[in-house]
């Protein structure tokens, strides 16, 4: 093992090497950090914290909490650690076990933890983990402190001269940058926290079962496959309303769910926070909808769907139900998100409902198995804001060809509809604002985990920043970042995580 191998510690064997260290009466110093790409920045700053004590503890967060940006680390953990390993000013270098240093500095027990000169405002932390590392290494009988080094971003270097974006990507974010800073976005975005909205729509019981094919049983043209697990998730109007509940101020669901052990008590679980209001119409005859997936978990392969559901329209009684549940909830929400699955929930007489409340309405209707064909956009008569994808809008239009944003001004002008969004996977999204301006904004990764639930995302995000009136080159730029995170998780497992959107935005801007 030559010596920069030999620095490199398992966690474990870490906390018991610093423990004899510091029975030896030496002081131990801590930094910790992604250090993506290592740049004179960093060096001055190791070589720095080493002055504060006699040994230097470096702590790496591993690749799958390093989600900095796009198709971030550049770099993959090994390669990271070991080139912090070679240089002289550290003595031990550690990958981190946890997403943040909080857990570490109490089991590593540092005299010192030691930051860069850009943490030392503490109101320039939107993470908020400045104050709780602090109080950590504190509570050890460690302290802070601050290095006064020239800084450098690991960020900005990537995008200047690593070129990790598509020549089209690169090309639109250098405009962007000329015209907004990642702070103003970030302020649109932090309007949204003072905003109460109604979401209507079917929730789903998504269930991703894991299994591992096997081989071709010798008497039957089937594929055995072995069980390894399962994992169940909010999906459909709960999820957005999870997603929003993460930016704005209040959120109430309104939707139906079976009287079974997918319904009430799940959702009452997956959205358990004080800014969600669950306001279901409970059926005893009609199962709460659940789409059972069949994955291979390595590469999370789709091999199989078995979906449970009655998608036959609700009845006239039910449909009642619903519309007086909808007016109960509607007065204290200025804004409307309609998701409709197509199956079933939303009738004629409920989106009549939601023409006469007069609030700004958000409309997303999806295309899927269930409907193919028959849950089109243009089923209703206005919106204020809709967000479709490409395939949506072209069975809207009933037509496989033709120029695509010509076909959203048409359907656009059905709905007499001021601003229409269109995602378009790997090709980005395209808003056409009222004036009829054409808005693209290109993708900024093609790393995709899992694409269920990244549609859901992008319309609960654009439709508020929409009602704020943002500008809609925002808008887009915001929708995108919000996919791209989306597509990184598996399924609905988590909702959007603010702080992680601000650092995607604030990378892809530097």
């Amino acid at each position: 093992m030559n010596g920069a191998d030999s620095k490199i510690l398992p966690f474990e064997e870490a906390v018991q090497t610093l423990e004899r260290t510091r029975k030896q009466g030496k002081r131990v110093v801590l930094c910790h950090g992604v250090f993506d790409l290592m740049h004179p920045g960093h060096i001055l700053h190791f070589k720095a914290a080493r002055g504060f004590g006699d040994v230097l503890v470096v702590t790496v967060t591993p690749d799958e909490f390093a989600r900095k940006a796009p198709g971030r680390p550049y770099f993959n953990q090994r390669l990271r650690m070991e080139t912090i390993a070679s240089l002289e000013y550290v003595d031990y270098v550690v990958l981190n076990q946890w997403e943040t240093s909080i857990e570490t500095i109490r089991q590593l027990k540092p005299h010192v933890y030691v930051k860069g000169s850009d943490y030392r405002d503490p109101g320039q932390d939107v993470t908020g983990n400045i104050a709780h590392e602090q109080a950590a290494v504190e509570a050890v009988g460690g302290q802070l402190v601050y290095t006064d080094e020239e800084s450098f971003s690991s960020s900005a270097l990537i995008n200047q001269f690593f070129r990790p974006y598509s020549p089209d990507a690169e090309r639109y974010l250098k405009q962007i940058r000329t015209r907004y800073s990642a702070d103003e976005i970030w302020s649109y975005i932090k309007k949204l926290e003072s905003l109460s909205v109604l979401v209507v729509g079917e929730a789903i019981f998504d269930q991703y079962t894991y299994c591992r094919p096997m081989a071709k049983p010798p008497k039957d043209s089937i594929v055995a496959s072995r069980y390894i697990g399962e994992e169940c998730f909010a999906g459909g109007s709960a999820a957005i309303a999870r997603h929003l509940a993460n930016f704005c101020k209040q959120v109430t669901l309104i939707t139906i769910l079976g009287e079974d052990e997918y319904g009430l008590p799940f959702f009452k679980e997956k959205l358990a926070r004080d800014n969600i209001v669950l306001a279901p119409l409970l059926l005893s005859d009609r199962p709460t909808i659940r789409k059972q997936r069949f994955l291979e978990p390595k590469f999370l392969t789709k091999m199989f769907e078995l979906q449970y559901l009655n998608d036959e329209a609700v009845s006239a009684p039910i449909s009642e139900k619903l519309r007086a549940l909808f007016n109960q909830h509607v007065s204290d929400h200025p804004i409307l998100m309609v998701a409709d699955f197509g199956h079933g929930m939303i009738d004629a007489q409920l989106q009549q409902t939601f023409y006469d409340c007069k609030r700004f309405m958000a409309l997303n209707t999806q295309t899927n198995s269930a409907n193919m064909g028959f849950n089109p956009v243009n089923k209703y008569r206005s919106a204020h804001y809709v967000s479709i994808d490409e395939p949506e809008l072209r069975l809207a239009a009933r037509t496989k060809s033709g120029d695509l944003m010509s076909i959203a001004k048409v359907i656009k002008q059905e709905l007499r509809c001021p601003l229409f969004m269109v995602s378009r996977g790997a090709e980005g999204s395209s808003l056409v604002t009222d004036a009829g301006d054409i808005i693209e904004t290109p993708v900024f990764s093609n790393r995709v985990v899992d694409r269920t639930g990244a549609g859901d995302a992008l319309f609960a995000i654009t439709s508020a920043l929409a009602y704020q009136k943002a500008p809609p080159d925002i808008i887009g730029f915001v929708g995108n970042c919000v996919g791209m995170i989306a597509v990184e998780t598996v399924g609905n497992r988590e909702p959007i995580d603010p702080v992680l959107l601000h650092k995607y935005m604030n990378n892809l801007l530097k």
